[in-house]
């Protein structure tokens, strides 16, 4: 008799009609439609509903320079930590991660928070996948691994117009 231990996850799949993607461990599909996501998803640790995915008909990259150029007016200590090329569904994306303030920090000091954005395109349509701004820390050992694991297992499905 052979045993394998190890541990178990909650990790799973998660499939609408347009999506599908990998759920990781510690999170959840969070169902109470607040937003204009596609899909969001809860951390069981915090609780928090931290990662969205969103569509629009905005081009990828304008996407991101708007980012770049829109943030910096309210938030005087955003910055850009990486900007790199990133594969989603076998199609060219990319990825920002910048850093923040918090919105009401006119002194300039306090924490940093981190997030981060992945947007790429399918069927003449963009998808987004960001995360909420979290204390550097959080960011690094819970927010961005589980962003790795739905931006790598992400697909759209076809359109059935055929494209």
């Amino acid at each position: 008799m052979v045993v394998i231990s190890g541990c178990t996850s909650l990790e799973g799949d998660y499939e609408n009609s347009i999506l599908s993607f990998k759920i990781p461990e510690n999170w959840t599909v969070d169902n109470s439609n607040t937003s204009d996501a596609l899909v969001s998803l809860k951390s069981v640790i915090s609780g928090d509903t931290l990662i969205y995915i969103q569509s629009s008909d905005v081009e990828p990259a304008e996407i991101i320079e708007g980012y770049i150029s829109n943030y910096p007016v309210e938030y005087p200590r955003f910055e850009v930590l990486k900007r790199e090329p990133v594969q989603v569904n076998g199609r060219q994306g990319e990825k920002l991660v910048y850093k923040n303030s918090a919105t009401n920090d006119y002194l300039l000091v306090g924490p940093d928070y981190v997030s981060s954005v992945v947007v790429f395109s399918k069927d003449n349509k963009t998808y987004i996948v960001s995360s909420s701004e979290v204390l550097v820390d959080a960011y690094y050992s819970h927010v961005e691994p589980a962003m790795n694991v739905v931006v790598g297992s992400l697909r759209i499905k076809g359109n059935l117009m055929g494209s």
